[in-house]
């Protein structure tokens, strides 16, 4: 599919001996048993001496959320033609015994203010779960719909996204894609209740790895003075035959990058797994736009692997990836990054510690994001109310932020949050203002900083992040 990039051995796999013997080491000197399959790991610890107050109750379903192939691609303005892959809406349904929390991933572009109000409104009706106990979150996958629109209050005058109808018409209208649409809600419906109907007793584990050798920030920060000449050649990006996302030219200098994927996972009261949710900072892009079909991209293909490694279900939690991309594109990055991911959770589980869980929190706040001229005359608003989200228990947190914030916003976040264990996921219950970043971010230009892509002023970061830990204290302090 990509005919310019060039075969190459990748880091990954020079470094994966190594990775290999010393985990092997460190296994022995812990005297710790790790069968890689997809069946089991025995470690030390006996889940029957964990007390009663530790445990929740945990359930994990999936349904297939594929939309029919003449459904247009928002790229290309065409129908997909073609499935690579299917797409899923994946659910887990957490209860303490008295509340309730329920995590939906989407293997969507996004997460839209009405589809998210609109599967919340039959969720809850169906499980009895409050509105505000559930967090929709997408992976950005590129190779899949933007979600429907169900509802035009969301925005203002604003329906669509710019992206949704930027080589094509609204399709709202369109027979398959409002099968779809109505498909997208009942399949969400049917992974929630079964998640609910499948709890079971847990305990959770987390565990961290770098997972840096897979992912880059797509926005080096160039030199401010002092430079004479370039010797970077034309064009020189993902397209480009000696292009090496490790190598920077011009004096440029790397974009901040989170180096982590957190794993975790929840076993049952025999130590077998039953979900792993995993979380990093990454753009759903590598097969994207080297083929037109559906897909998962690595997102997917990466679930699939962990599932096989680990066993039960495994969820993707996008976390704040506007500025971040896989380290290669291609089919070939794919399948290379999702077993490398695979390989890297595999080991982060076998190390994981045990957290002491309490009461489960839902605590939510709408808030209002100031617009850039352009988006006030889009919307035909003075500022865009949005929706920040905290899920908590005990000392993990994850809180959703809308729209494509950038790395930076989650960094901030987790520096300052009261809860040792925090996630911070982007698109989430909202596009929000689009491409959000830290001030100072649209100085240094580019296409996510442009007047379409980012519709919020350069304060918005920096009010998402002061919002986003001030209702994490809140939380906290309200034990």
């Amino acid at each position: 599919m990509e005919d310019s990039l060039i075969e190459k051995e990748s880091w990954y796999e020079k470094q994966k001996g190594f990775i290999s013997s010393a985990a092997i080491c460190l296994l022995l000197s812990l005297s710790v048993t790790v069968t890689y399959s997809n069946v089991s790991y025995s470690h030390s610890h006996d889940l029957s001496d964990t007390s009663a107050h530790d445990l929740i109750h945990a359930g994990v379903s999936k349904q297939n959320i594929t939309p029919p192939v003449l459904v247009k691609n928002w790229v290309t303005g065409e129908p997909y033609f073609e499935v690579l892959d299917s797409i899923y809406v994946r659910a887990l349904y957490v209860y303490d015994g008295s509340r309730s929390s329920l995590i939906l991933s989407w293997e969507l572009v996004d997460a839209g203010e009405s589809a998210v109000a609109e599967v919340r409104r039959h969720i809850s009706e169906d499980l009895g779960i409050p509105a505000s106990h559930i967090l929709v979150n997408a992976t950005h996958n590129h190779s899949a719909p933007w979600t429907p629109v169900y509802d035009d209050h969301y925005r203002g005058k604003e329906k669509d996204t710019w992206w949704a109808i930027r080589y094509m018409p609204s399709q709202d209208e369109d027979p398959s894609f409002k099968e779809w649409k109505s498909r997208l809600i009942e399949q969400s419906v049917v992974a929630s209740r079964e998640a609910k109907a499948r709890m079971k007793p847990v305990t959770t584990w987390l565990g961290r790895s770098d997972i840096s050798a897979f992912v880059q920030n797509r926005r080096p920060r160039p030199a401010s003075w002092g430079v004479e000449k370039s010797n970077i050649p034309e064009s020189f990006n993902y397209r480009h035959e000696d292009w090496d996302p490790r190598v920077l030219g011009d004096g440029m200098s790397f974009g901040p990058l989170d180096r982590t994927m957190t794993v975790l996972s929840f076993r049952d009261n025999s130590g077998k797994n039953i979900c792993t949710l995993f979380h990093l900072s990454a753009h759903a892009v590598s097969i994207y736009p080297f083929m037109d079909a559906i897909s998962g991209d690595w997102p997917g293909q990466a679930a699939r692997e962990i599932n096989r490694k680990l066993g039960g279900e495994s969820i993707f939690l996008q976390g704040t990836a506007g500025d971040i991309n896989p380290w290669m594109r291609g089919e070939q990055a794919v399948a290379e990054m999702a077993l490398g991911l695979a390989d890297q959770a595999t080991l982060a589980y076998s190390y994981s510690a045990q957290l002491k869980m309490g009461t489960l929190k839902n605590n939510q706040h709408q808030i209002e994001l100031p617009l850039t001229r352009y988006g006030k005359e889009k919307l035909a608003l003075e500022s865009l109310e949005v929706e920040i989200q905290v899920i908590t228990c005990g000392s993990l947190a994850i809180v959703a932020l809308p729209g494509e914030p950038m790395t930076e916003l989650g960094m901030a976040i987790r520096r300052k949050s009261p809860y040792p264990q925090t996630l911070v996921l982007g698109y989430a219950n909202g596009n929000g203002v689009h491409y959000v970043g830290m001030p100072g971010e649209k100085e240094y230009g580019g296409y996510e900083t442009g007047e379409k892509a980012s519709i919020g002023t350069d304060l918005a970061g920096q009010v998402l992040v002061d919002a986003a830990v001030e209702l994490l204290e809140e939380t906290f302090r309200n034990k």
